[in-house]
């Protein structure tokens, strides 16, 4: 049976970055997945993902996200791929009332304006009168304001998964793919994961970011965390192509209140070029689902039902017609949490979720911190608020 310094079960967005810090370390390291990533059946996939930098879900997030783009640059020198673009995030916040991620719209817009000043992001306060005169795709009303993250953009989501395996790969890390562990029991000194294809592998240490599969091997989470299913969808755009194209912001704006609207929106400009349309979603948390049975087939009458309610009275230079779409799953917890911590039954047993919706840009420096806890050391950021008894009740 193989053995390793350590093991990391589920290479998506979290647990790619993990192996990829291992490696650097010159640790012997596997990683193991169920699929093969980046791969369309968890939370890593749809093309793009929102990254800013004054994050409103809390203050103490904005230590992972700047290091997180520190991260993106440094592997885009080492491999010559484009994996984040920065374009702005402007984010406008609901008129009354309204939540993101499990914080009320306002104590968002608060946090942002906080952690823009505490950690010295470029960003500023957008005037209503500013809002409505510099981004005229948006049909805000007058009192609406917003603020503009500099630092944001988005990130190319399976091209930066696709990297850090590659290059953990070349270190390397070795990568088991369209295997699922079923179990890991302690042996000695050792952990030894068992896989459904009846091989094994033990380690001192395991890391489990499995996202939406993480109640499978970490039992304290089964009644902590929720599944749901998400849709993200590219309408057509029918007027003012420039208005969404290169050099145009990502956006969040809650439009909770308006209209039949009952979240937020977000979306991207588009990529290459108008005709591949404008990528929008909004963040209605549906009812819990399955990851292995969630249906994947977006109906026309989703279709309808977002457009109606979430685009025409918002973004009206996007059109009734869905030129594709793609089904994610979010991983939540109360608040909104992360949750970084250690199994209670066994210390050298690592994890990190969920990610309840906007884990993606702090990927990489998660990815860090679980390798120098892996390692006995101080992670970089302090992940210290992040476990799973600080999680609301």
């Amino acid at each position: 049976m193989p053995s390793f310094d350590v093991i990391v079960i589920g290479c998506g967005a979290v647990g790619s970055a993990a192996l990829l810090h291992l490696a650097r370390a010159g640790k012997r390291v596997l990683g193991i997945d169920r699929f093969q990533p980046p791969h369309v059946f968890g939370s890593t996939h749809g093309e793009t993902r929102i990254t800013r930098a004054a994050i409103g879900e809390g203050v103490d997030y904005t230590p992972l996200a700047q290091r997180s783009h520190q991260i993106w640059r440094e592997l885009e020198r080492e491999t010559a791929a484009h994996l984040f673009e920065q374009c702005g995030c402007l984010f406008i916040p609901a008129r009354d009332g309204g939540e993101v991620h499990g914080v009320s719209s306002a104590q968002f817009f608060a946090n942002i304006e906080t952690a823009a000043r505490l950690h010295g992001v470029d960003g500023e306060t957008i005037s209503p009168e500013r809002l409505r005169a510099d981004y005229p795709g948006f049909a805000t009303m007058p009192g609406d304001r917003g603020f503009l993250d500099r630092e944001g953009g988005y990130l190319l989501v399976e091209d930066c998964v696709r990297a850090e395996l590659a290059v953990a790969a070349r270190l390397g890390a070795e990568l088991r793919t369209g295997r699922r562990v079923t179990s890991f029991r302690r042996a000695g000194g050792e952990l030894t994961v068992t896989m459904d294809d009846g091989t094994s592998a033990s380690a001192t240490t395991l890391i489990v970011t499995t996202g939406p599969w993480i109640t499978e091997l970490i039992a304290p989470l089964q009644r902590r965390v929720t599944i749901t299913r998400q849709v993200l969808y590219w309408f057509e755009v029918l007027s003012n192509p420039q208005r969404f194209g290169k050099g145009a912001p990502v956006f969040i704006w809650d439009v909770t209140g308006r209209e039949r609207a009952a979240s937020d929106i977000y979306g991207f400009p588009w990529l290459g070029s108008p005709d591949n349309g404008v990528k929008i979603a909004n963040e209605v948390l549906t009812g819990e689902t399955d990851p292995d049975h969630v249906s994947r087939e977006v109906t026309a009458d989703e279709i309808e039902a977002t457009y109606e309610t979430y685009v025409r009275p918002f973004v009206p230079d996007l059109g009734p017609r869905c030129l594709r779409n793609a089904v994610c799953l979010y991983t939540n917890a109360p608040g909104g949490r992360f949750v970084i911590d250690r199994d209670p039954g066994d210390d050298d047993v690592i994890y990190a979720s969920p990610c309840s919706g906007h884990g993606f840009k702090h990927s990489p420096a998660v990815g860090e911190a679980l390798a120098a806890m892996a390692l006995g050391q101080t992670p970089r950021v302090d992940v210290s608020g992040f476990t799973l008894d600080r999680l609301p009740s």
